[in-house]
């Protein structure tokens, strides 16, 4: 695939992934279970039970960003590959497994949610039991270690990348970088349950920094961007094909001339 062609495909993907976060955002606001503190399961269950439509959306916002995200990813990561290949591929690389965790732990919990929120309103106390005890089960990174945790590292070098090189505008990868911090914040504050910062990282990060940036990096993509040529090529290569064809054509000048000599 040309240049072009990955970058609308991208820029695509990656606009789509700034409105899943947006429908995240919308669906939690409205999804009355999200302020039910966690420890009172039995009343959790029976919201869930009662109407789970908006967690469910809420859900596959999730889901469907992160199946776009694997079709931004890549359009966005060749922006900086050049600028430092090794540190790009390995933060790429992590930031696929956020996604993909992301998709499959959601995925799940899409279908799997109504079920047991059913199973639990009209189950006896055993089976009350059983899905309050196993309910972790549903999620593959209950402490989101990998879904966010994760994800951070690969935000920070684009941006600062971008941002050493001129790549992005620098408000662009200034937000970016601010997304890094606040996605890694949140993971640590999950994990350690630190209530404020998940909040005040959910909040700045998820609701406000990633929709914009997306949406912003997936117009620029769209528009296309210039390619720059990486460090350590030849001559040829950075100066295309036509001082490529010139110096093919002095050699055998310039091998004559060491003859003549």
């Amino acid at each position: 695939m040309d240049d072009n062609r990955m970058n609308r495909l991208g820029g695509t993907c990656a606009i789509l992934v700034g409105v899943s976060y947006v429908v995240v955002t919308t669906f939690f606001v409205l999804d009355p279970t999200q302020f039910i503190p966690h420890e009172n399961k039995d009343e959790l269950w029976r919201a869930l039970a009662a109407d789970g439509t908006p967690r469910v959306l809420y859900y596959w916002g999730y889901a469907l960003g992160a199946v776009f995200a694997f079709g931004a990813i890549p359009a966005i990561a060749d922006l900086v590959r050049e600028r430092h290949e090794g540190w790009v591929r390995w933060t790429t690389g992590l930031a696929y497994l956020s996604f993909g965790v992301t998709a499959v732990e959601t995925f799940r919990l899409v279908t799997a949610t109504p079920l047991w929120a059913g199973d639990y309103a009209g189950g006896d106390p055993t089976v009350q039991t059983a899905i309050v005890t196993t309910d972790l089960l549903l999620r593959l990174d209950p402490a989101t270690w990998l879904r966010f945790g994760a994800l951070g590292p690969w935000f920070l070098v684009v941006n600062i990348l971008a941002l050493r090189h001129g790549l992005l505008r620098r408000p662009l990868a200034y937000l970016g970088i601010a997304l890094g911090v606040l996605t890694s914040t949140t993971a640590v504050g999950v994990a350690f349950g630190i209530g404020p910062m998940v909040l005040v990282s959910a909040i700045l990060g998820g609701a406000l920094a990633a929709p914009i940036w997306f949406i912003w990096v997936g117009l620029v993509l769209r528009r296309g961007v210039p390619r720059t040529p990486g460090a350590g090529r030849g001559p040829a290569t950075a100066a295309g094909p036509a001082a490529a064809g010139a110096v093919t054509a002095a050699q055998p000048a310039r091998a004559e001339e060491a003859a003549g000599a």
